[in-house]
């Protein structure tokens, strides 16, 4: 548990593609109307950030302008 995942994604279809794998991993499998979640559903990680470059990055760099990093963390062990 604690385990980081960091991703840079530099074109939208990437950033999409890293965006929706990550979301999946974070969110619980449980239907909605289920009033007690068993463990096996519940989602293993947490997004912990998702940040664009700043201005004095892009000023620097340029190319930088269009990078996403997004993290997740491990909060669950595989069930």
């Amino acid at each position: 548990m604690g385990g980081r995942f960091c991703c840079l994604a530099y074109h939208s279809g990437e950033d999409r593609i890293v965006k929706r794998a990550l979301t999946q991993a974070a969110t619980d499998t449980a239907p909605d109307r289920m009033p007690v979640v068993p463990d096996h559903l519940l989602a293993q990680f947490r997004l912990v950030a998702t940040e664009k470059p700043t201005t004095e990055e892009i000023q620097e760099n340029p190319r930088a302008a269009s990078a996403r990093l997004r993290a997740i963390e491990r909060v669950r062990e595989a069930a």
